[in-house]
């Protein structure tokens, strides 16, 4: 065994409970649980790798509610418990209530793990706790805290989610939780949907067709990118509601677009290949080390139309020429991907001023940049209304020349309003919208 684990085996238990006391240290869920999984020798693979990070992800994402029914039963708050003993609770209720574990195995297999971890004294409170934890019923009154506590999210984010939505935001919370297929862009400069299929297929994945042509939903056996497709260049990893926006931008071969947030460069790759790799693709990052990532994106697709450059949004770059078409995908608060980035459930909102400050800036330079007839697209991954129905309102009202287009692509649950297109995931589930 590794000499992390202690002498002891790493299971995917002990793994997925390391790492979420790592995680309460800091840092992002997915890089925390990819550092642990890369500790391990020899490596979890397959069924083992993949029950670590369920157990790992479902305790994330139900934190607040766990600890409330928890905290019914310990005589400590949870949050004063040492941490190994807190996560072993978290981890071992969230199998009993929201994986299907079977109790006696939840329970038993967490009092194996708390004495493993040199916690041996605990042991008997753990094995109570979680036997009547197992079954304790949840009741708020409060919208609020019903939002709150029970979808877990934040305070500020269940009083805006309410605040905006009202009752229909339980059905909204609630669909952050369905974890929807891998959607995938087929690289159309190089093979084709049948084909792709096939191949994808060969390799053991379970293929379905998307909403439109260009588009798979695919169930992959281990990581896309180990994919054999994938190293060829034949397909890059791109939601739907992405391609979605990509495909509204109407880039065209020869045209000159520009792509003002591109990282990491799902949208940029659609746009080189709805262009045929002809005219230019100019993708900007403000981050610099993400600009070679996104050069790499485009190596390994065979895209030569684009360039990847490092630039700041919002400020206007006079040296660029006037574009045909112009995607503002800004930076935004992430509220509509919650089941994609569960660390998102838990943000304040703090400094939501000054990110909407960006928005504008982002969205007008864009604007600034566009040749005349052109297309501008605005984007966000996000469902509040400050930043998309609102920031559309407000650049309309200071660029009266500009006009809101419907889409051509019509798709279930979709919502088409004065200021935008907007899809809600609890009204586009059954097209994969994350």
């Amino acid at each position: 065994p590794p000499p992390e684990s202690g002498g002891q085996p790493v299971t995917p238990r002990r793994l997925a409970v390391k790492a979420l006391i790592h995680q309460e240290q800091a840092g992002y869920a997915n890089l925390v649980l990819d550092a642990e999984l890369k500790k391990c020798a020899p490596p979890l693979e397959g069924r083992d790798a993949a029950f670590a990070a369920r157990i790992f992800y479902t305790t994330l994402e139900r934190l607040p509610l766990l600890d409330y029914i928890l905290n019914q039963f310990t005589k400590k708050p949870v949050a004063k418990l040492d941490a190994p003993v807190r996560a072993v609770l978290r981890a071992g209720l969230a199998q009993a209530r929201y994986m299907n574990v079977p109790l006696p195995a939840a329970v038993n297999e967490s009092v194996k793990l708390t004495k493993a971890l040199g916690k041996a004294s605990a042991a008997g409170m753990v094995n109570a706790v979680l036997r009547r934890a197992a079954s304790a019923k949840v009741c708020e009154s409060d919208f609020a805290d019903r939002l709150s506590i029970y979808y877990c999210l934040s305070r500020p984010v269940a009083e805006l989610f309410y605040a905006q939505f009202g009752a229909e935001a339980f059905p909204l919370a609630a669909a952050f939780y369905e974890k929807p297929q891998t959607a995938i862009r087929v690289n159309t400069l190089r093979t084709s949907d049948a084909a792709l299929t096939a191949l994808l297929q060969h390799e053991g994945h379970t293929v379905t067709p998307g909403p439109w042509l260009g588009a798979l939903l695919v169930d992959f056996v281990g990581s896309p990118a180990a994919s054999e497709a994938f190293q060829k260049g034949l397909f890059h990893v791109q939601g739907l509601a992405s391609q979605f926006t990509a495909l509204c931008v109407d880039a065209q071969p020869g045209q000159q677009v520009l792509d003002l947030c591109a990282a990491p460069g799902g949208k940029s790759l659609t746009l080189a290949e709805a262009m045929q790799d002809k005219g230019q693709l100019v993708s900007g990052e403000f981050v610099p080390s993400r600009v070679p990532l996104l050069q790499r994106s485009f190596d390994r697709c065979g895209v030569t139309c684009a360039v990847a450059v490092e630039n700041d949004a919002t400020k206007h770059n006079s040296e660029w020429p006037k574009f045909d078409r112009v995607l503002c995908d800004v930076p935004c608060s992430g509220l509509g991907v919650i089941a994609k980035k569960p660390d998102i459930r838990y943000k304040d909102l703090d400094g939501i001023e000054n990110l909407l400050l960006s928005q504008q800036k982002i969205l007008q330079n864009g604007a600034d940049l566009l040749a005349e007839n052109g297309r501008l697209v605005y984007s966000t991954c996000t469902v509040n209304r400050d930043e998309n129905e609102e920031q559309v309102k407000t650049f309309l009202e200071n660029n009266p020349r500009f006009h809101v287009a419907v889409p051509a692509l019509q798709l279930p649950g979709m919502q088409q309003g004065e200021y935008g297109t907007l899809f809600l995931p609890h009204k586009t589930e059954d097209w994969s919208f994350q």
